[in-house]
């Protein structure tokens, strides 16, 4: 990891005397990352960031060593929105909702980020922006920094999988020529097709709910709009657990 470190806070950057060149680390990245806005993550090349910028494929590796470190650089770069500040009210869960809303609204504008790899916690500057602010509101709950910890995976990991997901289903539906809407209400007839109350009687139930339809004046709504639950079950779960570490006493009987 130290040399993602180095790479990351620009400690391996070496040393240039004369004017300053035209051409530098951040400029490649910004390229970088508006190609993969524009491009999807799969549109990223070395050749392709340079032909952006109007340079030769190895002016770029005066900059960057590689597509990898490039990458690396990118999802940094991309979480470079200012997280939520401390609450002047203490109120963590709605801490963490700002937290989550921020998360979504980056990987809405950067879509490409979610397909990203991920080796481990964040490393950068503003990947760690992000960690502290999230880490700060659950251990303002009451959490260990180790419990805080493991809860912040789990939040964002299920932020971005339903981000994944989104996209995922946006993309099927444009490639199909209909909206998120559209393919919606065309899955739950289908599954119509073949779901009966006695082999599926739940799956069933849902589809006599329309929870996979809406009217046709108003679309489903986008996995992303619908966290609210999921989120709310796990900040209960995180309650629940810090009271009942406070009163010990209690949760032995």
């Amino acid at each position: 990891m130290t040399r993602e470190i180095e790479l990351l806070w620009g400690l391996r950057e070496p040393g240039r005397r004369g004017p300053k060149p035209k051409l530098n680390r951040e400029g490649v990245v910004r390229a970088a990352v508006a190609v993969a806005d524009a491009e999807g993550l799969e549109g990223v090349s070395m050749q392709r960031v340079a032909r952006e910028l109007g340079y030769t494929t190895m002016s770029l590796y005066r900059h960057v060593d590689s597509k990898e470190d490039l990458l690396v650089l990118m999802v940094d770069a991309a979480m470079a929105q200012d997280p939520p500040e401390p609450r002047a009210d203490g109120d963590w869960r709605a801490g963490i909702q700002a937290w989550v809303s921020g998360c979504r609204e980056m990987y809405r504008h950067h879509p490409w980020v979610v397909f990203a790899a991920v080796f481990g916690p964040p490393l950068g500057p503003n990947g760690l922006r992000w960690m502290e602010a999230g880490l700060r509101e659950l251990v303002g709950a009451g959490l260990t920094t180790a419990d805080a910890v493991q809860v912040l995976m789990t939040v964002s990991g299920v932020v971005r999988d339903t981000c994944r997901i989104e996209l995922d289903m946006r993309r099927a539906a444009e490639a199909a020529g209909s909206t998120l809407a559209e393919r919606e209400r065309a899955h739950a007839r289908s599954l119509g097709r073949v779901v009966t109350p006695e082999r599926f009687p739940t799956i069933a139930a849902m589809l006599d709910d329309g929870v996979m339809t809406a009217a046709d004046t108003a679309a489903p709504a986008a996995p992303t709009d619908d966290m609210s639950f999921s989120l709310e079950r796990i900040l209960d779960g995180v309650e629940v657990y810090v009271e009942r570490q406070r009163r010990p006493e209690a949760s032995a009987r």
